[in-house]
């Protein structure tokens, strides 16, 4: 093994799985279009899925508030609440 490959391996060691899986999309966009894995086109799948369930849950609980919910608003109030003014 080179020492240029040695270093990569070292460097992706030390990288959380997040930035593993990013990583790997980086490097799949370079390759040829054969080469991908389809266990990453399901995690695709998954987290759209994920995404589209948090969506659904997001109109299903707005319809428990009330007309005028403003969350920028109750979000600004609460961390005046707690935090105090930080302006």
């Amino acid at each position: 093994m080179s020492i240029l490959q040695e270093q990569i391996i070292q460097m992706i060691s030390e990288l959380s799985d997040d930035n593993v899986m990013f990583l790997i999309e980086i490097i799949q966009r370079l390759m040829p279009q054969k080469t991908y894995s389809p266990t990453f086109d399901d995690l695709d799948k998954e987290k759209m899925q994920a995404f589209y369930r948090l969506e659904k849950a997001r109109t299903e609980i707005q319809q428990y508030l009330p007309k005028d919910f403003d969350p920028d608003k109750e979000l600004k109030e609460a961390k005046e609440e707690r935090y105090g003014c930080i302006d």
